[in-house]
């Protein structure tokens, strides 16, 4: 067998419609576009008919799976096991993706989703979620590099205690004999042949491809790669944006509809790399335009709105610029769309700190650091000297240029300003916890505050 790639997908299924079928799919990248393509395969692989078995791989005890996988059925046609989200391929190389999406959760106000995340992260370095000794917010840092395999990001990780508990199946490890990998147990049973007409469908979004289960799967059966590049680069970019004009020409030929190519561009830039929002939102736009076949610019201006992560940018630059009417106009806007304030406080936060950060970076001489300095200098003699220290790999992530203009903006900020900013974000999270009055009347009396002058800050007036 071998590896396909997205383009190669009716390959998969033309084969399967020529009854060459292999017992074991392996779907693996980006999380909407696997689930896409898993449905597409087991509707091919059913069309002879038979029964889909779907699983959970984030609640899965899989020794049921595994029970059930290798034996006879008494139901006639295919037997297709889907397993989503499978654990199978975690190890500690994909702690750190992990890590971001518990923290990239907590940030959307998805408590529960980070929990997951978190438990997943934790049980990719073999430790027990359960055990309270297991507390990543307690680690050191020396002890979160050597248990994750990264820097321990440099915030106050106090929030991990507010997520709620997951008294879920979790007994994947426990329930297989003691030195028995539940990947070798697969392994070992997929050597010996599958029952009947059984057939095992796998999608995974982080996976650690050094492991010999993906190994064996690659050489024996069928793997499809939808992996997207990752990343602000041109080039990451580019096959970002292929993919979802893709995805938008795709589910648009399903309504017998076209766009055209500036409305095409435009939502692409508008939604951002997020497949399943253009999926919907190329439903909603095919569904407007009524009996027209053709949306243009206009169609998209009227019922498409920004996402919540630009909406987000655009507060936090107006608050950069310090343009107080702009960035009320914004937040209001931000509650009329039904993001949660405490998103809001959430984004505010992380803005702060992070100035707050390069304030400190940009005043310590060895960087070279100057706030006159061109985005092309900054680029090339600044940024790899701060990108050498390892701890601030996270909040360097982002693209060089919008570093720069973090730095910039950073640079006409005082740290004592910085600072009060933050207890100001302190208290109006305090406040829509805590208190009777309405979130978005805190939100605004927060930005007012963190643009007043200093001895007029109103929020600490309201309790």
């Amino acid at each position: 067998m071998t590896v396909y790639t997205a383009d190669q997908e009716d390959r998969i299924l033309d084969s399967i419609r020529k009854d060459k079928v292999s017992q074991v799919y392996l779907l693996i990248g980006e999380r909407f576009l696997c689930r896409q393509a898993a449905g597409r395969i087991c509707q091919a692989l059913l069309e002879q008919g038979g029964t889909l078995h779907g699983v959970d791989g984030e609640r899965e005890k899989f020794t049921e799976t595994l029970q059930k996988l290798s034996s006879y059925s008494l139901f006639p046609g295919r037997q297709i096991y889907r397993v989503t989200d499978t654990r199978l391929f975690h190890s500690i190389q994909v702690a750190e993706s992990l890590w971001k999406k518990t923290d990239k959760a907590w940030k959307n106000n998805d408590p529960a989703r980070a929990a997951r995340h978190l438990r997943n992260m934790l049980e990719a370095a073999g430790l027990d979620p359960d055990d309270s000794e297991n507390d990543p917010a307690s680690f050191s840092p020396a002890r979160w590099k050597k248990v994750f395999g990264f820097a321990r990001p440099q915030v106050d990780l106090a929030w991990m205690a507010a997520l709620p508990a997951e008294p879920r199946g979790r007994e994947q490890h426990r329930q297989t004999p003691a030195g028995d990998d539940p990947a070798a147990l697969l392994e070992k049973n997929l050597a010996n042949g599958l029952p009947g007409r059984n057939i095992l469908v796998l999608t995974a979004e982080d996976v650690d491809r050094r492991k010999r289960l993906y190994k064996y799967l690659a050489e024996k059966y069928v793997v499809l790669d939808l992996g997207v590049e990752a990343g602000s680069g041109s080039r990451a970019q580019a096959a970002q944006k292929q993919v979802l004009l893709g995805l938008l020409q795709k589910t648009l030929q399903e309504f017998d509809k076209t766009i055209s190519r500036e409305a095409a561009e435009l939502l692409c830039e508008r939604v951002g790399f997020h497949p399943v929002a253009v999926v919907r939102e190329s439903e909603k736009l095919a569904l407007y335009v009524g009996s027209r076949s053709r949306i243009e610019t206009a169609d998209l201006n009227a019922i498409v709105g920004r996402t919540r992560q630009e909406a987000l940018f655009e507060l936090t630059d107006a608050l950069g610029r310090k343009e107080l009417e702009r960035s009320l106009l914004i937040a209001s806007r931000l509650d009329e769309n039904g993001i949660h304030p405490l998103a809001v406080i959430a984004t505010l936060k992380n803005f702060t700190r992070n100035l707050l950060l390069f304030k400190a970076l940009q005043e310590q001489p060895e960087y070279g650091y100057s706030p006159t300095l061109p985005p092309a200098a900054f680029q090339r003699e600044v940024l790899p000297a701060l990108k050498r220290r390892e701890q601030w790999k996270q909040e360097l992530a982002a693209h060089p240029y919008a570093l720069y203009v973090q730095f910039k903006t950073a640079a006409g900020c005082s740290s004592a300003s910085l600072k009060k900013w933050l207890e100001l974000i302190l208290r109006a999270d305090m406040l829509i916890k805590g208190s009777r009055i309405e979130p978005r009347t805190i939100v605004q009396h927060l930005i007012i505050s963190m643009l007043a002058p200093a001895d007029n800050v109103i929020l600490q007036n309201i309790h």
